[in-house]
């Protein structure tokens, strides 16, 4: 196999279009993880046992299940159910759900380690 450099050329702005996309889907699910994590962390420690349960497993089964297999599942499992999401709405979904439960595990253990008063 012989390095063809004008071919390399001649891809780099499908390359260039495909970092600004993964930087795009990468600061978005962030946001979405930073926001979404708070909202589990102050539901699971201001709510009742069966509401912080439910959320305890759930974010127990999100984080148990690997992210290749949640985005497998929200692009091409739910539009067999009718929900149809564009690649990147399901990036960001996907990356948000799947860190949220770990940054809502970050957030509660230090909500929790802070002495009251």
């Amino acid at each position: 196999m012989q390095w063809d450099m004008n071919f390399a050329l001649s891809i780099l702005p499908r390359l260039y279009e495909g970092v600004l996309i993964t930087i795009q889907a990468t600061v978005l699910g962030a946001l979405f993880a930073f926001s979404f994590g708070l909202v589990l962390a102050v539901s699971r420690i201001a709510t009742g046992r069966f509401v912080s349960g439910t959320i305890y497993w759930l974010s127990e089964f999100i984080r148990r299940t690997p992210l290749l297999v949640q985005l497998y599942f929200l692009f091409f499992l739910l539009p067999e159910a009718g929900i149809v999401l564009s690649p990147l709405t399901a990036g960001v979904i996907g990356l948000g759900l799947h860190y949220s439960t770990y940054t809502a595990e970050v957030y509660r253990a230090g909500i929790e380690n802070v002495d009251k008063g």
